[in-house]
């Protein structure tokens, strides 16, 4: 009597509920899915060289009245090393001031911020002008 109540007790332990078998098929689903996914990705993947787009605004504080944020995008495939970016206060044709930015690194599909501050006000110009100056591929 007693081992049959053993192998009884063996046999309910090794039974899976319900529950176990749903958690164990989303979770079966979702590793396949994540990994047809990343091969997908890497398949489709095309090196692209860089392509850096730049946007300024003011953006002044108390300390630092005529100071620009700058905004730097990579919507190329691949990274770009040593971004400099050129802003210029211009008036018309005539530059006014001019302050640069240099940038680490921007990787692929990605932005990176950072600012500039131009000794004299900037109320006198008509635009402020962004520009990437160079860069370099890792």
């Amino acid at each position: 009597m007693n081992k049959e109540e053993t192998q009884k007790e063996r046999e309910s332990r090794d039974i899976k509920n319900w529950l176990e078998w749903t958690v164990f098929g989303l979770s079966l689903i979702l590793v396949l899915a994540i990994l047809g996914y990343l091969g997908y990705k890497v398949y489709h993947h095309s090196e692209t060289p860089p392509e850096i787009l730049t946007q300024v605004w003011p953006s002044p504080s108390e300390q630092m009245p005529n100071r620009y944020q700058v905004v730097v995008e990579n919507k190329g495939g691949t990274s770009a090393e040593e971004v400099r970016v050129a802003v210029s206060i211009r008036r018309g044709d005539q530059e006014l001031e001019k302050a640069e930015l240099d940038i680490a690194f921007v990787p692929q599909e990605s932005k990176r911020e950072g600012w500039v501050v131009f000794e004299h006000a900037p109320a006198q110009s008509d635009s402020v002008v962004a520009r990437v100056v160079s860069f370099e591929k890792p």
